[in-house]
């Protein structure tokens, strides 16, 4: 039987001294004391919480970042299809390309204005003002327009190559080379009666005057104007004149001078 003195005495346990933030890594020696590891078990789940937190923000910012990029690529895509214009989106007198795109219309009371754009058929006192006044009506560039990207545009014709002043691929708008059409029409005219002669220069030319009258027809046929037209005297009292509906001009303009190729303002041509 063994000796009292040689009896181990056993320490009870004190739950309330307990670490319990360390509880699970805490062992319990032979002597009644604690040895504490250096790790927390209750640490390893915050620690894969923050790990998978950071798998799941690593994979959104690919995400959205791939999102972005496909994004870029098909604004890229549909911005090469700009020039796929459709002509059935084009209104009448429109650029069939989708080159101009009108963005208003004015509603303006026509008027005659004969002393500024008719010269006087007894002299030339005159033929040089009234070319000046229709000089004024043109855009600076005179109507021709660059567009260097012409062969995008499968309904663009061929680009003027024999400008005698201007070189690279010219275009003309439409309604200036209508307008120097009709004042060819009107010298040559006025110098008939009063020269017996042609104009601009003098000289007869047929093939010119043949391709202004076609143009001019064309021009008109095309546009088919329908504003329905009375007496004017039914407009005297404001001003004279007939109400039409009309493209904005200066919008037109605007864009011809943005993309001309010198300030020359002539009704003549080169």
């Amino acid at each position: 039987m063994e000796s009292s003195n040689n009896k181990q005495e056993y320490t009870p346990l004190n739950m309330e001294a307990l670490d319990l933030e360390y509880c699970s890594d805490s062992t319990l020696t032979s002597d009644g004391k604690r040895r504490k590891t250096s790790l927390r078990r209750r640490g390893y789940p915050r620690f894969q919480n923050l790990s998978s937190l950071l798998v799941w923000f690593r994979w959104a910012t690919i995400t959205i970042l791939q999102t972005a990029i496909i994004i870029l690529l098909l604004r890229n895509e549909n911005s090469d299809r700009e020039v796929e214009w459709k002509t059935s989106e084009t209104e009448t007198g429109g650029d069939v390309n989708g080159l101009y795109i009108p963005k208003s219309h004015t509603y303006t009371i026509l008027t005659s204005n004969e002393s500024a754009f008719i010269p006087d058929m007894a002299s030339n006192v005159n033929r040089m003002e009234v070319r000046k006044n229709w000089d004024l009506l043109m855009p600076l560039g005179s109507g021709s327009v660059a567009i260097p990207e012409h062969e995008q545009y499968p309904l663009l014709g061929k680009p003027i190559l024999d400008d005698p002043i201007r070189s690279g691929p010219l275009y003309e708008a439409s309604w200036t080379h209508a307008l120097h059409c009709l004042y060819y029409s009107v010298d040559t005219y006025h110098q008939l009666v009063v020269n017996g002669s042609f104009g601009f220069d003098g000289e007869r030319n047929d093939d010119h005057a043949a391709h202004c009258f076609e143009y001019l027809r064309n021009q008109i046929l095309c546009s088919a104007d329908m504003t329905l037209e009375g007496s004017e005297s039914l407009l005297d009292s404001r001003g004279g004149g007939q109400a039409h509906m009309c493209r904005n001009r200066k919008e037109a303009i605007a864009w011809i001078e943005t993309r001309r190729l010198d300030d020359i303002q002539s009704i003549t041509g080169p």
